[in-house]
């Protein structure tokens, strides 16, 4: 039941954090830095995160900041990006061994996945994510991992990425490997 009320709790600081940013776009006055600390979604993780002894907190991710950046399309039409701007922190451990614990968000049609994001929180949409580029992961398994819906601890070299205007992905972890609880 308390886990069931802080998933509640968690919705609804998500919608706040959306009708936030909808107001402030309006207002042309959004600064999406200053939006993730208001809200401080960071401090909700340990409600949804046991880390394990050694782990990586997402605390460290979610430190780096993000900096705004026009994209046009081939089309004309113009988008905004994110790039990272990386803390001492997480820069230490680029390129490092790390383990860490989150929730799966397949990218594949299948019940294992060699290729997903991780990250804070559990799934909410099985559409894309609800949270921001400094808070997941790119996860790349050699042996797939068998997708669950409960947190599970992944191990893997993290990779900064410094620029990807694709997809906006700050971190790579590469060589994954599912960690048993």
């Amino acid at each position: 039941m308390v886990l069931f009320n802080k998933f509640y709790i968690f919705c609804f600081c998500l919608l706040f954090s959306f009708s936030v940013s909808l107001q402030a776009q309006e207002n042309d006055a959004f600064d999406f830095d200053e939006n993730i600390e208001n809200n401080n979604l960071l401090s909700f993780v340990e409600d949804f995160i046991d880390l394990p002894p050694g782990g990586t907190p997402w605390k460290v991710f979610g430190e780096t900041k993000m900096n705004e950046y026009p994209i046009i399309d081939k089309d004309g039409n113009e988008w905004i990006g994110v790039r990272p701007s990386f803390s001492k922190e997480v820069k230490k451990l680029d390129k490092k061994e790390i383990l860490v614990q989150g929730y799966m968000f397949p990218l594949e049609q299948d019940d294992e996945q060699n290729l997903f994001l991780l990250g804070p929180f559990p799934l909410s949409c099985p559409y894309h994510p609800h949270t921001s580029s400094n808070l997941l992961i790119e996860v790349h398994a050699d042996v797939p991992v068998l997708f669950s819906y409960e947190a599970v601890n992944i191990t893997g070299k993290l990779e900064l990425v410094p620029n990807d205007e694709e997809y906006n992905m700050f971190f790579r972890l590469k060589n994954a490997k599912l960690v048993a609880k």
